[in-house]
């Protein structure tokens, strides 16, 4: 079974690693990939360009083996829909369960995403929760909702699952104002990420 957690990363930090690390963990998932996006729909201009995005990403990698990354959005350019990867994904991975996974926040305005009514022709939805977002009574008609994460290996595609593990809550809007002023990033980001980013100072 495959997991997709995909972001701006703008940049990765350890609630996104230890997030992940702990997910692919509940859910038992062969895979899990770390998807960054090239220009994000739903967000602002990004910090930093694709391929420090994508650099950063495979340095922090390097301490959490078990997490992967797939570039496919940042090279297929332009805008990155879920449904362009989650269309690609499925004709590489027929025979595998499909996990896209999104925060609270992003689930409760699923509705605004690009055909969104289709992922659950390819893939599961799994929900992680988020401190001020309260969505576990929202359903979506095209979902079917599982209390057991187990289920998610007993069919390919359209099952609904909220995590028991939280959303790490660390704030990537913080970090970069951090970053410009040069404050202290210690228990924000890995300290491989913190050495690039003194190393790439402009």
């Amino acid at each position: 079974m495959i997991g997709i957690y995909g972001g701006s990363f703008n940049p990765i930090h350890l609630g996104h690693l230890e997030t992940a690390t702990s997910l692919k963990a509940e859910l038992k998932l062969d895979h899990l990939f770390l998807v960054p996006c090239c220009i994000p729909v739903h967000k602002d201009e990004l910090k930093f360009s694709s391929t420090e995005r994508l650099q950063m990403i495979k340095i922090a990698l390097e301490s959490y083996p078990s997490i992967e990354l797939d570039e496919r959005e940042i090279n297929r350019g332009g805008k990155s829909f879920t449904i362009d990867t989650l269309n690609e994904l499925k004709s590489i991975y027929i025979d595998s369960p499909i996990c896209l996974i999104i925060g609270m926040d992003s689930y409760l305005s699923i509705k605004s995403w690009k055909d969104w009514k289709k992922f659950s022709q390819l893939a599961h939805l799994v929900v992680l929760k988020r401190e001020g977002y309260n969505g576990e009574n929202v359903l979506l008609d095209s979902f079917q909702k599982i209390s057991d994460a187990d289920q998610l290996k007993s069919q390919q595609n359209g099952l609904l699952f909220f995590s028991n593990t939280p959303l790490i809550e660390v704030s990537s809007s913080d970090i970069r104002s951090k970053i410009s002023a040069n404050q202290n990033l210690d228990n924000l980001l890995p300290q491989n990420i913190i050495d690039y980013l003194q190393l790439n100072e402009s």
